[in-house]
């Protein structure tokens, strides 16, 4: 057979960047359909559409409670290079695109802004910085395309939460015990942030824990019984579910409020009932799960930068919205999937090097920001 036929056609390459093997192909279309709700939302779209964070928390907390918790012995190395390799590579990109195209010609003001919250999202801080500087649903959040890192932030802390309790507490029932402890006592501060009207608490890792909690605790629940016609139900209910509070919630409805509960319970549904055949329906969806955090990275700059020349909406804002699908497939396919690549084959020593070349690059950058934020302030 010629040379030329062994080779993988470019479809071929593609199919496999979008439909990678070993992997729930329903999840993938949950977290499609969670970030085309994100997006939906920052359009103007769709009132509800900020769920599909509360979406992706909880299967952040799902697979995290895989790797930490069902893992004998807790492989603490791979946990964290996992991580860095899954997250850094397409942060920095993106931090780093953004800054260079848009911090030389906006005004001092809003450079000094935007540069620091770019140092804060590369520190994974980015959610405190949102707290004492904008509301997420106030007007001014247009003028910060790093704005939405505030939720990568969030994911970064809770994985430091689950790797603590996991290198720490190496008896499975300890876990489970603390696991279910954090759970009752997010919601219980959540429910005190709601009374008090604490609006900074959207960003709060701690009204936020127990929606990672909840993907997380899947793991350490009997298993739904697993009857075709009922699990089939089921799963068309629970998404339903998801699909009706993307269009009529509104922001009373946002965290820390409890009605986030909702999304966050029908979700856990979904995961649950791997083979209900009603899971078709989101396997649709699956392609752009698959890059939906590079995507979710890039939609919201995209939108940024074009409001600041003029008002986006209609047209316009599925131009713009094309623009960042291009861009959030590119940083897939160059840089999200090729380091995950590269940490699965290297050698361990070579890992350790890159992450903490990573490592090394995001505090290099963050502290450039910082510099250009303090010059700005200044002058």
């Amino acid at each position: 057979m010629p040379f030329s036929q062994l080779q993988p056609s470019w479809a071929q390459k593609v199919s496999a960047l979008l439909f990678p093997s070993n992997r729930r192909r329903d999840i993938d279309g949950l977290r499609g359909l969670a970030i085309l709700l994100v997006i939906f939302f920052h359009a103007g779209w769709l009132k509800g559409g900020f769920i599909g964070v509360d979406i992706f928390i909880v299967i952040s907390g799902y697979f995290m409670g895989r790797s930490a918790f069902m893992q004998h012995p807790f492989q603490a190395e791979r946990f964290v290079f996992r991580r860095l390799y899954r997250l850094l590579p397409a942060l920095l990109g993106m931090v780093a695109i953004v800054s260079a195209a848009m911090l030389w010609w906006v005004l001092p003001s809003d450079r000094a802004d935007i540069a620091q919250n770019g140092a804060y999202a590369l520190i994974y801080l980015s959610n405190t910085w949102a707290s004492h500087h904008v509301g997420y649903f106030e007007g001014q959040s247009i003028a910060y395309p790093f704005l939405h890192t505030w939720s990568l932030s969030l994911e970064m802390q809770f994985y430091l939460v689950i790797f603590l309790i996991a290198w720490l507490l190496p008896k499975l029932k300890n876990r489970q015990t603390l696991l279910f402890s954090m759970l009752a006592g997010s919601f219980l501060y959540s429910l005190f942030a709601t009374y008090k009207a604490d609006h900074a608490a959207y960003y709060s890792l701690a009204s936020r824990l127990c929606e990672f909690s909840l993907g997380t605790v899947i793991w350490l629940l009997p298993p739904l019984p697993q009857s075709r016609l009922f699990s089939a139900v089921r799963y068309a209910v629970a998404l339903g579910v998801l699909l009706l509070c993307g269009i009529f919630y509104d922001l009373s409805a946002a965290s820390p409020s409890p009605m986030v509960l909702l999304p966050c319970l029908a979700t856990m549904l979904i995961i649950m009932q791997p083979d209900a055949f009603t899971r078709r329906i989101l396997e649709i969806l699956s392609p752009i799960g698959v890059i939906s955090y590079s995507l979710y990275l890039w939609h919201w700059p995209a939108i940024v930068c074009a409001s600041y020349f003029a008002p986006v909406y209609g047209a316009k804002m599925a131009l713009v919205l094309l623009g960042a699908l291009v861009a959030g497939s590119l940083s897939y396919m160059l840089l999200e999937r090729p380091l995950l690549a590269y940490e699965k084959a290297a050698h361990p020593l070579a890992v350790r090097r890159g992450g903490l070349l990573m490592v090394g690059l995001c505090g290099l950058l963050a502290a450039v920001l910082s510099w250009v934020s303090f010059v700005s302030r200044v002058y």
